[in-house]
């Protein structure tokens, strides 16, 4: 499922939005600051009550970092590759030039940005999703963002992308965004300290509703649901030749030769026992823990 995730802002919320959707993109970001002049209104009523009305002016400023080969098309930063890719650049361009970022094609207005990166948001970049937040970018410029967030939180809510697919979108566009919400889950799964989960051993373990929750916290940026999520599947991946015997059988069915060479069952311990090169044979569960056992 795209690094990134849909927000809808207001003068109230603003603050919070902002920081959230950099989050989500893994800018680098300094924190918003608001500025308010207070102004309050007070109101009393025959019957006592007094009323407070807050009536200040507020404003956000933000300062956001574009990496090294990044550049920031309708707000979204993305690679170069990707953007050219899209035919979001304009003809000839090769970078940023004196500090200024690329403007989609056709308009040729940049602003000033400070470029400077972290080695940890350099080593989290992931072309899927890059690529997806371009294309969500783009769809909600035809489209309308209205039309592109409703279609993502229902493909999130349903399970059904092809039905929540607005009209006039591509499957290859609908491939992308998927790509890259998968991505950024991986991200977290693949993170957790016993073992690697996946959404591929989600979708092996968890019930439908289970799924949902995983989708809804994708889409929303939710790392701490979707990591107990990644170590529930976990703990189940663990358990599986016993408490879901037909669910393992299906999943070796499938498994490639070489990998189901490694996996047999000891008679005598009555239980499955995983066997690679370089490494002591060691229980099934045990090759979850040691992140062996994976899936996708």
């Amino acid at each position: 499922m795209a690094n990134s995730a849909n927000f809808q802002i207001t003068g109230e919320t603003a603050t919070e939005t902002m920081a959230a959707a950099a989050q989500a993109r893994h800018i680098p970001t300094a924190a918003p600051t608001v500025q308010t002049s207070r102004k309050v209104q007070v109101d009393t009523h025959g019957d006592g009550r007094t009323v407070t009305k807050d009536l200040s002016a507020r404003s956000v400023e933000t300062q956001r970092q574009v990496r090294p080969g990044n550049v920031l098309i309708g707000g979204v930063e993305t690679s170069i590759e990707a953007a050219r890719a899209a035919g979001l650049l304009p003809p000839g361009f090769e970078g940023p030039v004196g500090g200024k970022t690329a403007a989609p094609a056709g308009n040729q207005q940049g602003d000033q940005r400070d470029k400077s990166a972290t080695p940890e948001a350099n080593a989290s970049d992931d072309p899927a999703t890059d690529l997806a937040a371009t294309v969500m970018d783009t769809l909600a410029g035809a489209l309308g963002a209205d039309a592109v967030e409703t279609g993502i939180w229902q493909a999130a809510e349903t399970g059904d992308y092809e039905g929540s697919t607005p009209p006039g979108v591509t499957e290859d566009a609908v491939s992308a965004i998927v790509e890259g919400f998968t991505a950024q889950a991986n991200a977290v799964l693949r993170s957790l300290p016993a073992g690697v989960a996946s959404v591929g051993m989600l979708e092996e373990t968890m019930n439908d509703a289970e799924l949902r929750e995983a989708r809804m916290a994708t889409i929303h940026n939710d790392r701490e649901k979707l990591a107990h999520l990644g170590r529930t599947a976990l703990l189940r991946m663990e358990t599986m030749p016993y408490q879901n015997p037909q669910g393992f059988e299906a999943l070796i069915a499938d498994m490639p030769a070489a990998e189901r060479k490694a996996l047999s069952f000891n008679e005598e311990r009555r239980e499955w026992v995983v066997k690679v090169p370089g490494k002591a044979a060691m229980s099934f569960g045990s090759a979850v823990r040691a992140g062996i056992v994976r899936i996708g």
